[in-house]
């Protein structure tokens, strides 16, 4: 008699959470590089404000119209409203990537969970396959002996 061939009973489930993992680490990927891209808008806004800021000051100090001064304070408001935007559209970012974080880790864990179930059924398995082998033999030693008589 022979033993049919190992099967996972929850391997369906197992496929669909590494395809979920899969697609969770994708998403955590793009998520992270949209962060940096962002990241490098705000240290663009800012290095553009700091060099603003510069050139209205010497300006200021060579002597400039007032309402040249007020648009450039305009301007220099207005890139401020940016770069407060700008990080608080990161902070918005880095807080969905926070939940895919979790979701990845959560997925992760089921993953880890159904894979262990996988390995102690399959050694449950190999002792049982080898239950049946060793009675296979005890059975064709008895038969040779019983025969032999």
């Amino acid at each position: 008699m022979r033993m049919k061939k190992f099967e996972f009973t929850l391997q369906s489930v197992l496929n669909l959470k590494e395809q979920s993992e899969k697609i969770e680490k994708e998403n955590l990927a793009k998520i992270m590089k949209e962060i940096e891209r962002e990241r490098e808008k705000l240290e663009n806004l800012k290095k553009h404000l700091q060099e603003v800021t510069k050139r209205a000051k010497e300006e200021v100090e060579e002597g400039t119209l007032m309402y040249k001064l007020a648009e450039t304070e305009a301007y220099i408001m207005k890139i401020r409203e940016m770069i407060e935007e700008q990080a608080n559209y990161i902070l918005k970012l880095e807080k969905e990537a926070e939940k895919i974080r979790e979701g990845l880790l959560k997925v992760s864990k089921e993953k880890k969970a159904l894979e262990n179930l996988k390995e102690r059924q399959f050694a449950e398995y190999l002792y049982l396959l080898n239950l049946e082998q060793t009675r296979v033999i005890d059975e064709h030693v008895s038969y040779k002996v019983a025969k032999s008589y």
